[in-house]
């Protein structure tokens, strides 16, 4: 059952790394809507009570679009595959850069709300 999930993974992880890539674009254009419109100095971390605990440049809402566009850019399956050569180490990388990815959005959706509650 699990080898059969981990195949699958195996097997869809180039999409769903074009996937992650794609969603860079709107993002990006999302970010630029973001900087016109937010003060020069914006919350860049938040505390566990999701109430900030670090302010910064408003520049810094671009970094969240470059993540998501080198990090998967960097871990495509070639990659992997030239630097791992056991099938169970390739799935056990492709998972977790797939979490890694997971939370990144993740963090982007989270940041972009409060965000988006300040204009």
């Amino acid at each position: 059952m699990i080898m059969k999930f981990l195949l699958f993974i195996d097997k869809v992880y180039s999409k769903i790394v074009i996937f992650f890539l794609l969603l860079s674009i709107p993002f990006a254009m999302v970010s630029v809507y973001l900087y016109m419109k937010l003060p020069n100095i914006i919350p860049i971390q938040w505390g566990i009570t999701l109430i900030p605990s670090n302010w910064g440049s408003k520049a810094t809402i671009f970094i969240f679009p470059i993540v998501l566009l080198i990090v998967p850019t960097f871990m495509s399956k070639k990659t992997i595959n030239s630097q791992e050569k056991s099938i169970t180490g390739r799935m056990a990388t492709e998972i977790i850069m797939l979490l890694v990815l997971a939370v990144i959005l993740i963090m982007m959706i989270g940041a972009y709300y409060f965000y988006f509650k300040m204009i």
